[in-house]
């Protein structure tokens, strides 16, 4: 992954989940709730979306929920699975959904639209390319259950979707990553990484905790193959979901949690070399490449590749 800001290469994901439970007149509609939260940021202090409303795809027309005053939400202040809710026990009609889309204001050089901000005080345009118009849409199917329940998450990841491209300052662009899952069939993923332990299996004896840039990724599938966060398909699947584990110069094992993963089989793995994965200058990695090639073996991995995550249940996963 190749960025212009460091703090691009350590956000963490965000997530939005939709709820559709018992409620409304009868048994033809469900209620519909939306909810976003979970986005830890180094170097930002806020990253505001503004929301203006939900659009959602049934039954070949759209119906349009327009808020009352736009919805500027700080995704920063909602974090570890904390959500905040852009729609809370709407009636809906049940049935087949096509995609979900949520409008925003998110336009170049617009001061009160969408924006990131920093610690140094200085505030940019979050600019979605087409996203006044287009918004930011999920295309895949849901159902809502008649008189049932139905619940839906959606994966937002600032890490892959948030540049600050060249030629367009002051503007940072948000070219949103987003999945859509059934919440009643995801679970967690948490556990500890021995930094020390790290460094040792993979910098050599001598090595430390402080001597580990950590990071722990989560592959889809048992027995994957670690890839870094690169957009290449050719090389090898990139994470679901990637994070920096920071050491604080006294505890070497650094507690991680990953919440909303959806049930099935995955592969965990830790390393030490997470800033060439993070930093623009610093090499690509490569998991094909052979020795003298570019990018050959410049991150190394600790994996755990037989993860079961379970509906509703945490894996506890703990590296090395």
């Amino acid at each position: 992954m190749k960025t212009r800001s460091k703090f691009v290469a350590t956000l963490a994901f965000v997530t939005l989940f939709v709820a559709c439970s018992e409620g409304g007149s009868g048994q033809d509609t469900g209620s519909l709730t939306l909810g976003i939260g979970d986005a830890p940021v180094d170097g930002a202090t806020e990253v505001v979306i503004v929301f203006t409303g939900v659009e959602l795809q049934h039954a070949g027309s759209v119906r349009r929920i327009d808020f009352d005053e736009p919805r500027a939400i700080d995704l920063l202040a909602y974090q570890n699975g904390a959500t905040v809710n852009l729609l809370d026990g709407l009636e809906v009609d049940a049935g087949r959904y096509e995609w979900l889309r949520l409008d925003v204001i998110a336009e170049q050089n617009r001061s009160d639209g969408s924006y990131i901000k920093f610690g140094s005080g200085e505030q940019f345009p979050l600019y979605v390319p087409s996203g006044s118009e287009s918004g930011l849409k999920i295309n895949r199917p849901f159902t809502v259950a008649a008189g049932g329940i139905t619940r839906l998450v959606a994966d937002f990841d600032l890490r892959k979707s948030i540049i600050e491209p060249p030629g367009l300052e002051p503007n940072y662009v948000l070219k949103p990553v987003l999945r859509l899952m059934d919440e009643l069939e995801v679970g967690d993923i948490d556990g500890d990484i021995d930094l020390a332990g790290l460094a040792t299996a993979q910098l050599g004896d001598g090595a430390d905790a402080g001597d580990c840039n950590g990071g722990v990724y989560l592959y889809g599938g048992n027995g994957a193959t670690p890839d870094d966060a690169d957009s290449i398909a050719d090389d090898g699947a990139d994470p679901i979901v990637y994070q920096p584990l920071e050491f604080d110069g006294v505890n070497p094992a650094v507690h991680y949690h990953i919440a909303f993963v959806e049930a099935g089989d995955y592969t965990l793995a830790a390393t030490c070399n997470f800033d060439v994965d993070a930093s623009p200058e610093a090499s690509e990695y490569d998991p094909l490449a052979a020795s003298g090639e570019p990018g050959f073996e410049t991150m190394k991995w600790t994996t755990n590749d037989d993860v079961v995550v379970g509906a509703g249940g945490t894996a506890s996963v703990s590296l090395p």
